[in-house]
C-alpha cells in the first residue's frame, strides 16, 4: 500500500499562466474555433433585440461585440485587466461606443443601474473552475442579472482521471536533483502555476469521473469538496491527475476540453504527484480533492488534492 500526500495546488488566471505577449495569448484564446463558434451560437440564441447584457471578464471584448451583432441595447463589460482598454479601441473602430458601458475593476465591487437580462461570461481555465469561477459568476448573478435572465454558460462539469504523463512528471522530479543538490523547495513554486499537457486516452489510467454538475443559474457557494475512488484499469505509471471540463453555453454552444475531443486552447490541466506510483490492474487510487477562492477579490482558485494508492501488488 502506498500513501502519499500533495501539496496545495494554486493555479492562475489563464490570461497569466503562460509567458507570453498580452497578443499572443489572446490570439490563441480569440483564434481557438472551438470556443469562438459555441459562444457564438450560444450568444445569437440567448440574447434577444433590446436586452441588457453583462459581460463578465470582458478580455478583448469579443463576447461584447457577439452580443451587440444579436442586437443587445446595452452591454455592461466588466474586466479589471488593462485588455480593457484595447476593448473600448475595437468598439469605437466598430462604431458601436454609445451601446458599450465599460467597467474596470473588480466585479465583486462593481454596481450597476439596472438589471441584465442575460450574463454571458468565459471565466474558465482548463479544469473549468479554476479561475473562481463559481465565486464571481454567482455574485454576478445575484447581483447583475433579472430572477428570470439567461446565462451563458449555463452548467460546468470538472472531469478528473489519474493519469500516466511522463513528461509532466519530468518537470516535477528534475527539482529533487540539480547539480547534486536537493532543490524540492521549489516544487512548491513550480506546482503553484497551472500545468498545462495535451493528453490522450491511451494516457488514462483509470475511468474518469465527473466531480459535479455544476448548475451555474443555481450553484451556490464557491467551493467544491469531493471524495473519488478510482479502480486502476491500466498498468502504468501513476503521475498524477488530468482534469478538464465540458460547459453547456445554452443554445446548442457546447465546449468539451476531454482528451479525446478536438483540441482548445485550453488543452488539459495536470495535477502532478510528487513521486510516481506503479500500478497493475486491480489497484485503487482514493482522491480528495477541494477547489475554492485563493481570497475573496481574487479570481485565483486553490486547489488542494491529497491521494492514497492502495496497490494489491504489495498486499
Amino acid at each position: 500500500m502506498a500513501t502519499t500526500r500533495a501539496l496545495p495546488y494554486r493555479p492562475v488566471m489563464a490570461k497569466q499562466r503562460k509567458t507570453l505577449t498580452l497578443f499572443d495569448d489572446y490570439y490563441e484564446m480569440m483564434s481557438d474555433r472551438v470556443r469562438v463558434d459555441a459562444y457564438a451560437r450560444a450568444i445569437a440564441q440567448a440574447v434577444q433585440p433590446g436586452d441588457v447584457v453583462v459581460d463578465l471578464g470582458a478580455g478583448l471584448g469579443l463576447l461584447t461585440l457577439m452580443a451587440l451583432r444579436a442586437g443587445a441595447a446595452r452591454v455592461y463589460a466588466i474586466e479589471k485587466a488593462d485588455s480593457i482598454e484595447l476593448a473600448r479601441a475595437v468598439v469605437e473602430h466598430n462604431g458601436l461606443t454609445e451601446r458599450v458601458v465599460f467597467l474596470h475593476g473588480n466585479s465583486k465591487e462593481m454596481f450597476l443601474p439596472e438589471r441584465a437580462d442575460v450574463l454571458v461570461s468565459e471565466t474558465l481555465g482548463s479544469f473549468g473552475i479554476d479561475e473562481n469561477t463559481l465565486a464571481f459568476t454567482a455574485d454576478a448573478r445575484d447581483r447583475f442579472l433579472k430572477p428570470d435572465g439567461r446565462m451563458v454558460p449555463e452548467r460546468i462539469r470538472p472531469w478528473l482521471a489519474p493519469v500516466q504523463s511522463p513528461d509532466g512528471h519530468e518537470r516535477v522530479d528534475f527539482w529533487h536533483d540539480v547539480a547534486g543538490f536537493d532543490y524540492s523547495p521549489a516544487l512548491d513554486q513550480q506546482r503553484g502555476r497551472m500545468s498545462l499537457v495535451t493528453f490522450t486516452e491511451g494516457d488514462l489510467l483509470a475511468p474518469r469521473q465527473c466531480l459535479a454538475d455544476l448548475d451555474l443559474r443555481a450553484v451556490d457557494g464557491d467551493t467544491l469538496a469531493r471524495k473519488l475512488l478510482f479502480p486502476i484499469q491500466r498498468p502504468g505509471t501513476l503521475h498524477g491527475l488530468a482534469g478538464w471540463f465540458e460547459a453547456d453555453l445554452g443554445g446548442g454552444g457546447a465546449i468539451n476540453t476531454a482528451p479525446e475531443a478536438p483540441a482548445t486552447h485550453w488543452q488539459q490541466a495536470f495535477f502532478p504527484f510528487l513521486h510516481s506510483i506503479e500500478v497493475v490492474v486491480g489497484d485503487y487510487l482514493e482522491v480528495t480533492l477541494e477547489a475554492g477562492p485563493k481570497a475573496d477579490l481574487s479570481d485565483d482558485t486553490t486547489v488542494r488534492y491529497d491521494y492514497r494508492c492502495t496497490q494489491i501488488s504489495k498486499g
